[in-house]
C-alpha cells in the first residue's frame, strides 16, 4: 500500500514538474510571437509621430513632418525633404519571465542630439495594432511621464512644424560633419581669407570648434527664435559667440538666417548703430 502511495505522489510530482514546464515554454513563445508581431509591424511601412508628450508638454510639432522608417537591419531613419536623421531601433525583453507585453522595451537611439535626445529611451511597450504603437516612460528621477504615439502614415503634404521643426533641423544639419566659411564680408570688407584654413565643428552641446594646423579656438553657438507666435525663419537668430581678442570675435553676432540648406547657411547682421550689413556663409566640407 506505501509502495503504491509513493508511486502516486511520485506521478503527481513528475506531472506538475512537466505541466510547469510546459507552461514556461509557452510563456516564452507567446512572449517571443508578441515581439516578432511588433516588430513585423513596425517594419511595414512608413510612421509618423502622431502625439509625443514630454513630462506634460506637447511637443509633437517638433517631429510632425518627418517620416519614420523602422528597418529590418536595425537601422531608423526619419526624412523630412532632403533631411534625412539615422538611427537605430530594437526590441528587447526586460523580463524573460512573464510573458506580458508590458515586459518588452522597445528602443530608440539618435545620436545627433538636440530635439532627437528627447525620443531616446528605452520605450514601455502599452499596446499595439497593426497601424499605432503607443510607447511610454516614467522617469526615474522626477517621475515625469513621456509618452510616444507612431500611427502608420506619411505626413501631410503642406505639413509645416513651425520655426521647432526649422530650427530642429537647421541644428541637426550643423551638427553633422564639419563646415568652412566660403563668405564673410564684414560692412562690405570681404574678410573671408583670415577664416580659409579653418575647419568648423558645431557640437550638440552647444560648443563650436574653429581648427586649423596652426590654431584651435573654442566658441559657443545656438538658435533661437525671437517671435515664438511666428514660423517664418526670418526670427530665427543663428547666435556665435567667441571670447577672442582676433578676428575670430567679428564671428561673435546674433545673425538672422537668410536660407539654409544641408549644405549651406546663409547669415546677415545689419548693424543698429551705422547700418553696415556682414555676411557670413558657412558651407559643409
Amino acid at each position: 500500500m506505501k509502495t503504491i502511495n509513493i508511486l502516486s505522489q511520485l506521478s503527481l510530482s513528475l506531472l506538475l514538474t512537466l505541466f510547469l514546464i510546459s507552461c514556461t515554454a509557452d510563456d516564452k513563445t507567446n512572449k517571443s510571437q508578441k515581439q516578432d508581431e511588433i516588430e513585423n509591424t513596425v517594419q511595414s511601412g512608413q510612421w509618423i509621430v502622431q502625439r509625443f508628450i514630454d513630462s506634460g508638454n506637447n511637443e509633437t510639432a517638433d517631429f510632425a513632418c518627418y517620416s519614420f522608417s523602422f528597418n529590418e537591419n536595425g537601422t531608423l531613419t526619419a526624412s523630412y525633404g532632403a533631411n534625412t536623421i539615422a538611427g537605430s531601433w530594437n526590441i528587447s525583453n526586460s523580463n524573460s519571465n512573464d510573458d506580458s507585453s508590458d515586459d518588452l522595451d522597445f528602443n530608440i537611439i539618435f545620436t545627433q542630439g538636440n530635439l532627437w535626445d528627447e525620443l531616446v529611451d528605452d520605450w514601455e511597450i502599452v499596446s499595439y495594432t497593426s497601424s499605432s504603437i503607443v510607447l511610454v516612460d516614467i522617469s526615474g528621477g522626477n517621475g515625469g511621464i513621456d509618452s510616444l504615439y507612431f500611427a502608420l502614415g506619411v505626413p501631410s503634404t503642406n505639413c509645416s512644424s513651425g520655426n521647432n521643426g526649422i530650427q530642429q533641423t537647421i541644428q541637426t544639419n550643423l551638427a553633422s560633419g564639419d563646415w568652412y566659411i566660403s563668405l564673410f564680408e564684414d560692412s562690405g570688407v570681404d574678410e573671408t581669407q583670415y577664416f580659409s584654413n579653418y575647419s568648423f565643428t558645431f557640437n550638440s552641446n552647444g560648443s563650436i570648434d574653429a581648427n586649423s594646423s596652426a590654431n584651435n579656438y573654442t566658441g559657443t553657438w545656438s538658435i533661437s527664435d525671437s517671435n515664438s507666435s511666428d514660423d517664418s525663419i526670418d526670427d530665427l537668430d543663428f547666435n556665435i559667440l567667441f571670447t577672442v581678442n582676433n578676428t575670430f570675435e567679428d564671428l561673435s553676432d546674433d545673425w538672422d538666417i537668410i536660407s539654409q540648406t544641408a549644405t549651406k547657411i546663409e547669415l546677415i547682421s545689419i548693424s543698429g548703430g551705422n547700418g553696415g550689413t556682414d555676411y557670413l556663409t558657412f558651407e559643409k566640407n
